[in-house]
This record gives C-alpha cells, sequence and structure tokens, in this order.
C-alpha cells in the first residue's frame, strides 16, 4: 500500500471456524510509532465467510500517519459471548508502505 491512499486490505486466515458466528474482530497494524486498529464494529471490517478472507479499509489519514517501509499487521477476534466466547490471534504479517511525493489528503 502507499502512504495518503485508501485501500482495502484483503486477509486469508487459515481457520476452519465459521466466521459468520466472529462476534468481534480487530485488524491491528503496527510500526515502531504508529498503532492503527480497525475493529468489526466499527464498520471498517468485513467477512467473506466462505473464503474466510477478511477485508479492512485504510483511509488517507490513517495511512499517511505510516512511515514508509514495513508495518506489522495483526487479525485477533472473538467468536461467541461471555463464558463460552473464545479469543484467536493470527500470525503477524507484514505490509509494505511505499513513499509518497506530495504529503497530505487529497
Amino acid at each position: 500500500m502507499y502512504r495518503g491512499t485508501t485501500p482495502t486490505l484483503y486477509l486469508e486466515l487459515e481457520t476452519e471456524l465459521d466466521l459468520t458466528t466472529v462476534s468481534e474482530m480487530w485488524v491491528t497494524f503496527k510500526s515502531s510509532t504508529v498503532e492503527i486498529t480497525k475493529s468489526l464494529s466499527e464498520a471498517e471490517i468485513s467477512i467473506d465467510a466462505e473464503t474466510n478472507t477478511v477485508s479492512v479499509l485504510l483511509m488517507q489519514e490513517d495511512t499517511l500517519s505510516l512511515f514508509n517501509g514495513v508495518v506489522e499487521a495483526q487479525v485477533r477476534f472473538r467468536v461467541g459471548e461471555g463464558n463460552n466466547a473464545l479469543a484467536y490471534a493470527t500470525d503477524i504479517a507484514k505490509v509494505d508502505v511505499g513513499k509518497i511525493l506530495k504529503e497530505g489528503v487529497i
């Protein structure tokens, strides 16, 4: 992805779980100084249960806060509620962040 853009990132989860039963989900992007977390409850994440794919939309402000290089990304989610809830986390992935020549929101 490039800084200053509004990418939709697609993350395929390697799980046998039925993702239609997910009650909460966070997708976190982190560099050494910046952390961005998007949540299912904020409607910035959508789930395709057929392909076990999660898509997350980042805004220009989000990507502008990242530095050139690599950021880490991880999905955490919960299935169920209360004492019966189960929490999961994916492996940490690396996402390349490309530079732009002109700073700022378009």
